[in-house]
């Protein structure tokens, strides 16, 4: 597997999720507050692997930098959406139009990354560098996995 498949099954799980919160509706329930602190913890650990795995080499490549630093920015974005949604501040309607926000903001940079991104990479990637990508990708994954178990048992003490 290279760097790009797993890329995309991770953007599956991503999807999955939120066409599951999407499905729901806007009345919350335990049933959305699981799906969404699922898909929190999946993109937050998505997003800080992969910018230190694919993005971050990428950036020396003049042909991929701007479309990278787009993509960060987006990440950014992403991660502040989120932060908004897990406040108690927002609920019902108001909660789940910001959810639609946040969902059309996550497909739109999946296929941006999948199309443009990868497309560019692959130009400059060859394919042993990204089979190691995918590889170090899982692992920073799991370090990823427990920094977060680490900081909410930091913050919950």
């Amino acid at each position: 597997m290279s760097i790009y498949a797993y890329l995309k099954e991770d953007h599956q799980k991503i999807k999955h999720l939120l066409g599951e919160i999407d499905a729901l509706g806007p009345e919350e329930t335990a049933e959305r507050s699981e799906l969404f602190n699922r898909l929190k913890a999946t993109v937050v650990v998505h997003s800080k692997a992969e910018e230190k795995v694919f993005y971050d080499p990428l950036k020396a490549a003049a042909d991929v930098q701007e479309e990278v630093e787009h993509g960060q920015e987006e990440h950014q974005e992403a991660e502040a959406m989120l932060e908004e949604l897990t406040s108690s501040e927002l609920v019902g309607a108001a909660w789940f139009q910001k959810f639609q926000s946040l969902k059309e903001a996550l497909e739109h940079h999946i296929d941006e990354e999948e199309s443009d991104i990868f497309s560019d990479a692959k130009k400059v990637v060859n394919h042993n560098v990204a089979e190691e990508m995918e590889e170090n990708m899982r692992q920073e994954k799991l370090y990823q996995v427990a920094e977060q178990s680490i900081a909410k048992r930091e913050h919950l003490a």
